[in-house]
């Protein structure tokens, strides 16, 4: 019998490494005998560096640039010299455990700090940058990183802008200084950790900024500041995706600064990407069961997270798939019908009382627990196939 755990990391509890260590610990407790594949997934958000950097054995450099508040502070490159491949994460620099989470503060917070670790990735001469896109408390529409590298919005007295949407109305033209030609033939891929576009039907960005402090009065009134910075945006720059396009909604519109300045720009799913790098199909050839998992099941899980990703993975091999989650949102049977599990399990909500010490504690007990069940079911499944 061989299961493979792909689980994503549980926010604020367990890494995804931590999380299917967990798992492991309680399968192989109760069976020895099961084969158990480890394989930590992320989605272009929190940890999607760390990760990658595990599979692809990535030299970690630190440098010293502002978070989002402008507060110097380290952060990480990752290097891979052999393919000249730099990556970096936006949750580390622009993250909830960066921020100081007043609702007043979102609309102040940019991605200036980022635009800067990216120059600072330019240094190595890199053939490829990746971008974890993902996780961030920022909604500037990548705004600040743009200004990084020339581009500049002026209003009309011919005064420049500081990057806040609480500007975008005061924009009367925007220009930019053109990057070195290098910077222009570098591969700048955003790995986003949602399909989410701007605005459109189903998940959007609205549904990530309370989540970033945004009050429900205000969502509206950033959705149109995003469209006016957009349509003036996309005057000098009509490469710029539209707001309907998916993956625009990632990291509170970010994407759209990155398309403006770098050419040679593309956005795709961080989840595939980290899933073809630990050649996810390839080890679940023969494997009996399948287990994905993060923090919390509902609708933005749908909309490419990591689950959805390995779940789609898995049938796709005729392997049953089954879910661990933090809690499972509303409409419990839907969600995981949906996201095609056979099984689900979830850390239960008391848990969530506790204070982080104890929460990852707990967490860590019934992971084990489940880890025994996971084993249950594979013995089941077992004994079941050899009576047939």
């Amino acid at each position: 019998m061989r299961v493979v755990l792909a689980l994503d990391k549980f926010k604020g509890t367990l890494t995804s490494q931590q999380a299917n260590e967990c798992l492991a610990e309680g399968i192989r407790q109760r069976n020895p005998k099961i084969e158990v594949a480890i394989r930590p997934m992320a989605d272009g958000g929190d940890g999607t560096a760390s990760v990658l950097a595990n599979y692809m054995g990535l030299e970690a450099m630190r440098v010293e640039v502002p978070d989002l508040y402008g507060k110097l502070t380290e952060a990480h490159v990752y290097w891979q010299n052999s393919r000249r491949v730099a990556i970096i994460e936006t949750a580390e620099l622009l993250g909830s455990s960066r921020a100081v989470a007043h609702k007043s503060d979102t609309l102040k917070a940019t991605t200036t700090g980022l635009g800067q670790l990216i120059k600072k990735a330019f240094d190595l001469r890199p053939a490829e940058i990746w971008i974890g896109v993902g996780g961030t408390m920022t909604v500037d529409g990548g705004w600040g990183l743009a200004q990084v590298f020339g581009l500049r919005a002026r209003d009309t007295d011919g005064n420049d802008l500081a990057p806040s949407l609480t500007n975008a109305g005061k924009i009367s033209v925007i220009d930019r200084t053109p990057i070195p030609e290098f910077m222009m033939k570098t591969k700048i891929v955003a790995l986003c950790d949602v399909l989410a576009p701007v605005v459109g039907q189903g998940v959007k960005l609205a549904h990530f900024l309370p989540q970033k402090g945004i009050a429900s009065d205000q969502i509206g009134i950033i959705e149109q500041s995003l469209k006016t910075y957009w349509s003036q945006l996309q005057r000098s720059n009509p490469f710029v995706p539209n707001l309907e396009s998916p993956y625009t909604g990632a990291g509170g519109g970010l994407c759209l600064g990155l398309a403006a300045v770098f050419p040679n720009f593309s956005m795709e799913l961080g989840a595939s990407r980290i899933a073809r790098v630990a050649a996810l199909a390839q080890c679940f050839q023969g494997a009996n069961l399948a287990v994905c998992g993060e923090g919390c099941l509902d609708e933005q899980t749908l909309s490419g997270k990591a689950p959805q990703v390995v779940a789609q993975v898995a049938k796709d091999h005729g392997i049953p798939v089954a879910g661990v989650f933090g809690r499972i949102a509303d409409n419990q049977n839907r969600l995981v019908n949906n996201l095609g599990l056979n099984h689900s399990f979830v850390i239960t909500s008391q848990q969530l009382m506790h204070a982080s010490t104890e929460l990852s504690r707990l967490s860590r007990n019934r992971f084990h627990e489940i880890g025994i069940e996971i084993a249950h079911l594979l013995e089941s499944a077992g004994k079941k196939n050899n009576r047939h």
